[in-house]
């Protein structure tokens, strides 16, 4: 019998086969593993930039009114109010040491991110906008430094206090409520100057519109039937946002600022009851000031020694935001007639009439 073997020959030809797939092979599985890694390098800077985004707009938005300050090329900072019964602003800022963003606040370090290729902040020609330009890199295991992918984004974030106070007429600070009372006047008194000008502002715009309405379009005249429904919805989110207003208030706002230390059980009580009671009064006949007095007591202050002056402004700004209902009830009347004399329907089955003394 014939034994058959492998000659040298034949492992030579096999090697060299081998050798000559496995060199492409090779090339081909480490670029697949490099792609892998830059896909996964991508994902990974893409979720830490977000990360980033997050933080920042927290901080930003936050900010104190004008505090915003671009320290240097690496530094921008900004106060924000710390919490507790010390109530300040208090420094926090942001450090880039690239690639390193580091966020310092009360004598403690952050490293955000170390990732950071680019960090700028810039303030916009409006107020209270900033844009943030953010370049992040990272090379994962398999992907040499210098050819880990960049991923680049920029974002607007806006600080609250600022583009609030500068945008919107009848905004204010109401974060700080017992801040406001004791040194920059009344609170509330502003919120009833506020009505005031609310009710002022579109009665003149009401007026403007009624010079033309007898040349108005069905159209024009639908549009003008939507403003008033909206302008006495606007209403009622200030009659919303004032009964929060004055049941967050804190108890000793309502005191004379002579009072010392912590408030009785009984002080408490008594400041909790009056501001459920205002709150309470959701109609513009209930609101009942003799209702207020029968729980503070009489005189200067009440007997209680709660500030009536405070109590009094919270009241009169309440029922300045009636006013402004009732009278938008009346001209929404009027426009009615007038409207569907020229065959436009104004539905007004939804308005709590009651509510507004209308």
């Amino acid at each position: 019998m014939k034994k058959y073997g492998t000659t040298l020959i034949e492992v030579l030809v096999a090697l060299t086969i081998l050798g000559i797939i496995s060199v492409p092979l090779y090339y081909l599985l480490k670029d697949a593993s490099n792609k892998r890694a830059v896909v996964a390098s991508r994902d990974f800077i893409k979720q830490e930039a977000n990360k980033v985004f997050k933080l920042l707009e927290n901080d930003l938005s936050q900010a104190r009114k004008g505090t915003f300050k671009q320290v240097s090329d690496d530094v921008i900072e900004i106060k924000v109010r710390k919490p507790g019964k010390d109530d300040k602003d208090v420094s926090l800022s942001y450090l880039y040491v690239a690639p390193d963003l580091i966020r310092r606040f009360e004598g403690q370090r952050w490293l955000v991110s170390k990732n950071v290729k680019d960090f700028v902040v810039s303030e916009t020609a409006e107020a209270g906008r900033l844009v943030v330009s953010l370049k992040m890199k990272a090379a994962l295991d398999g992907i040499a430094e210098e050819d880990g992918p960049e991923y680049s984004q920029e974002k607007l974030v806006v600080m609250r206090e600022d583009s609030s106070e500068e945008l919107d007429a009848f905004w204010r600070d109401v974060g700080d409520v017992n801040k406001f009372f004791a040194t920059q006047g009344s609170l509330m008194a502003g919120v009833k100057d506020d009505a005031k000008q609310l009710t002022q502002q579109f009665t003149d715009e009401y007026k403007d519109m009624l010079k033309d309405v007898k040349n108005m379009t069905v159209g024009q005249l639908t549009k003008v039937k939507d403003d008033l429904f909206k302008g006495l919805k606007d209403v009622e989110k200030q009659l919303q946002g004032i009964d929060k207003d004055i049941l967050d208030l804190d108890s000793k706002a309502l005191y004379d600022p002579g009072c010392d230390g912590e408030l009785s059980d009984s002080q408490k009580k008594r400041a909790r009851q009056v501001k459920e009671a205002l709150a309470g009064m959701d109609t513009k006949a209930k609101m009942d000031w003799n209702k207020i007095k029968n729980i503070g007591g009489t005189g200067g202050l009440f007997s209680s020694g709660m500030d009536t002056k405070a109590i009094k402004e919270m009241y009169n700004a309440k029922a300045e935001i009636f006013n402004a209902g009732q009278q938008m009830v009346k001209q929404m009347d009027e426009f009615k007639v007038f409207a569907e004399e020229n065959g436009v329907p104004v539905d007004m089955s939804t308005i709590n009439r009651q509510k507004w003394g209308a």
